[in-house]
């Protein structure tokens, strides 16, 4: 709506001021306290420029549009009842496929997210990025045809060096712990995170240099390595991918992990050299990125072993160049900015195509007791921790609804949703702590609230037995055109989160949609309503905003229960 609004504009200004029709200038909703539903800019920016006053200007614009100039110079639109119930009627004729554009891109995307390191146990701080991915994926989806996603997990590098040492070291001496370090990869990890194998016979220092030697071994080909690497990685893949079930994420189109692109480096490295950008420091192969104020970038490491970086270069011109993705999204946390900065440099210098591709960059989850560390050993199972979330909502659920049909399916829904949403409602790029009785709480800014007022509204047009109607000749109060206005706001809002791959943005839309249709419901009879008109439509606009509301929730990756 807002995009239409601006094309009025610039009518008016191509009338009005031809010269000028192209000034930039900003459409924003309305503040609450304002009668209106749009307000611009427009004059005041325009005004230096025609040597008028913003108000004079803003009487000339708003008349050639059909609005109302306030002081100090803003042009206010409100929009006629017939546009608003266009809307009501959309909602309800397209269902669940309501905000998905009509008109979508041809740019094919892939999106990056929950790259774990396999070699690690899997824990809550693995959560940001397969939640925060999941949601820009199913954005996305909205606006381009083509929108595949990858986990990229780390199953390549120098921990598994760690972890074959650690392996070969059990193996001659215990050969039962060596067979359980397989079946539990992640145990094996946390005693490799303390670098604990035999330190009673070798430093820190000299463990790592055993572990380079053995990755180095591995990455040669040698037949036992590669053997204890399979293993480890069949072992853990399995375990890794129960994420989505888990966390009930979106399926991943491609798992294309590290150590696929093992054949594809040569030609990296091939690359790189043909364009002079590879240079030898120390024993290492490296781009000099000092120019760019990026220090150095290392490619192969002394030892001959390849970096995380070379396969990442590998990875985008694999995913780019032979399976067409014009964009690429990381999500990953904002410890890799550097990595990402290095490598968006290198392959623009290869003249490579990266105009799309952006690190979505998020910071990091603690909980009360602090951060989440696997060298500190406070980490948070992540299984254990979904556990718990769905033990507190059927505590509550018992509580406030014992005879709920379905409480263990419901239970989940309310845990994840509660996880999600403390997760989704903060700008990805700050830092969060996970409150359970805040996250879980029914009241306030939480993923259960929303989902409560869904259900509550649900309960309302299943008890309602009428036929729907949408009545255009019908006279709406302040708070139906509270509401009205507010779903309007839909397809702007989830626009500007994709755009700015920003999911907090329509989960704070929710969260206000959610408590004006409460406020609504307190104030305004919907089934107690006598007149029959009257009736049919509020319980058109309840339909309306329940489908909003499940709708953006799916965006978020939250389920919107029936009943609760």
């Amino acid at each position: 709506m807002k995009a239409e609004i601006e094309k009025s504009i610039k009518k008016a200004l191509t009338k009005l001021y031809p010269s000028h029709k192209d000034v930039a200038f900003t459409v924003e909703y309305a503040p609450d306290n304002i009668d209106a539903d749009f307000a611009s800019n427009v004059a005041m920016v325009l005004a230096k420029k025609v040597g008028k006053k913003p108000m004079d200007l803003a009487e000339e614009i708003a008349a050639e549009i059909a609005a109302v100039a306030v002081a100090p110079g803003f042009v206010n639109i409100s929009l006629d009842q017939k546009t608003l119930l266009n809307v009501l009627e959309e909602i309800v004729e397209q269902g669940d496929s309501y905000g998905e554009s009509q008109k979508k891109s041809a740019e094919s995307v892939l999106v990056e997210y929950f790259q774990p390191n396999i070699a690690k146990p899997l824990h809550v701080g693995h959560m940001r990025s397969a939640i925060i991915g999941d949601s820009i994926y199913r954005l996305k989806k909205l606006f381009h045809k083509k929108v595949e996603s990858d986990t990229h997990m780390g199953d390549w590098g120098t921990q598994f060096g760690m972890l074959i040492a650690r392996y070969k070291h059990l193996l001659d001496t215990e050969s039962e712990t060596a067979a359980k370090m397989l079946e539990d990869v992640g145990v094996a990890a946390t005693e490799y995170a303390k670098y604990s194998y035999a330190a009673e016979t070798q430093t820190e220092d000299e463990m790592r240099e055993i572990a380079k030697q053995e990755f180095v071994k591995l990455e040669k080909g040698d037949e036992k390595n590669r053997k204890i690497w399979k293993q480890m990685v069949d072992t853990s893949m399995k375990e890794f991918l129960k994420i989505n079930e888990l966390l009930d994420i979106s399926e991943f189109d491609h798992h294309w992990p590290e150590s696929f692109y093992e054949d594809k480096m040569p030609a990296v490295v091939e690359l790189l050299k043909e364009k002079g950008l590879l240079k030898e420091s120390q024993g290492a192969q490296v781009v000099d990125l000092e120019t760019y104020t990026l220090g150095t970038a290392i490619v192969i490491k002394s030892d001959g072993g390849t970096t995380y970086l070379l396969r990442d270069l590998a990875t985008f011109l694999f995913r780019s160049e032979e399976q067409g993705f014009a964009s690429q999204l990381y999500v990953v946390d904002v410890r890799q900015s550097h990595h990402f900065q290095q490598m968006f440099k290198i392959l623009e210098l290869l003249g490579k195509g990266i105009k799309s591709s952006v690190h979505l960059e998020f910071g990091f989850m603690k909980l009360p007791t602090g951060t989440l560390s696997t060298r500190k050993g406070n980490v948070v199972n992540l299984q254990e921790f979904v556990d718990e979330a769905e033990k507190r909502a059927l505590e509550i659920i018992n509580e406030k609804n014992p005879r709920l049909e379905n409480k263990q399916t419901v239970s989940k829904q309310i845990a994840l949703g509660a996880i999600k949403y403390a997760d989704l409602k903060s700008n990805r790029k700050t830092d969060i702590v996970f409150d359970w009785d805040q996250a879980l709480s029914f009241e306030g800014n939480t993923g259960p609230y929303l989902q409560y007022t869904h259900a509550r509204l649900k309960s309302i047009i299943r008890k309602a037995e009428i036929q729907l109607k949408i009545l255009g000749d019908i006279d709406i109060s302040n708070h139906e055109r509270t509401l009205l206005s507010r779903l309007l706001m839909f397809g702007d809002i989830i626009n500007d989160s994709v755009e700015t791959f920003a999911p907090h943005i329509l989960a704070e839309y929710l969260f206000r949609l959610a408590g004006e249709a409460n406020s609504f419901y307190s104030k305004v009879p919907v089934l107690q309503e006598e007149d029959k008109k009257k009736k049919e439509f509020r319980i058109a606009l309840v339909l309306a905003v329940s489908q909003v509301l499940k709708n953006g929730l799916n965006l978020l990756g939250i389920e919107a229960p029936e009943e609760m």
